[in-house]
């Protein structure tokens, strides 16, 4: 029961206001990857404009990605969390956002944002690199600019936050395995296959 609330919280789905809105609703539900029935579920905890997130994105999550992932053992979740010393990271979260409620394109974006994060990361304003990558990753430009323009996924975003500070996540990456303790910084995919090994043999929470 504590997870399935926790993943209603994220998703938005317990509000009215945001679940009749099909748009941050397919938003919502873009950042999750992985099998709705498994067993393990993860909350990863990530800024945009994150270095230490960016090298996991690059280096640790596609092989978890791979093993547990893809394979139905293990959903992912994705809970932004731009933080306030990183001037670009809210419009990254927007970005993503809204090419996940446009085009279920949210995780090709991830990838993209990440992969160039030392191109955008250090602009005064992004907004014309973000268009681009939109674009490379096939999202409809002008649904993208009207997703974008009219911070129409900004309440998520709020509510990504305050999810983050109720479980007094206060650094990225960070992550929660189930209901584990919260655990913050860089482990190796192996460590990673440990500690997912382990949750795996455990009864679903």
């Amino acid at each position: 029961m504590i997870r399935l609330a926790a993943l209603a919280l994220i998703v938005c789905m317990s509000t009215p206001a945001i679940a009749q809105d099909k748009l941050t609703e397919r938003a919502a539900m873009s950042r999750l990857k992985g099998n709705h029935n498994a067993s393990v579920l993860v909350y990863e905890f990530a800024d945009f404009q994150c270095p230490y997130c960016a090298r996991f994105a690059r280096e640790v999550f596609p092989r978890i990605d791979s093993a547990y992932v893809r394979t139905g053992k293990v959903q992912w979740i994705f809970v932004n969390l731009p933080l306030p010393n990183h001037p670009n990271a809210w419009a990254a979260s927007e970005t993503a956002m809204c090419a996940g409620a446009v085009n279920e394109k949210f995780w090709p974006m991830h990838d993209r944002l990440f992969e160039l994060q030392q191109e955008w990361s250090s602009v005064a304003d992004p907004a014309a690199l973000f268009a681009r990558y939109a674009r490379d990753t096939g999202v409809p430009q002008d649904a993208f600019q009207s997703c974008v323009l009219g911070d129409r996924t900004a309440a998520l975003l709020v509510r990504d936050v305050m999810y983050a500070t109720s479980v007094r996540v206060t650094g990225t990456p960070a992550f929660i395995i189930n209901t584990d303790p919260i655990f913050v910084g860089m482990k190796s995919f192996e460590e990673w296959r440990d500690m997912l090994d382990a949750a795996l043999k455990r009864p679903r929470q």
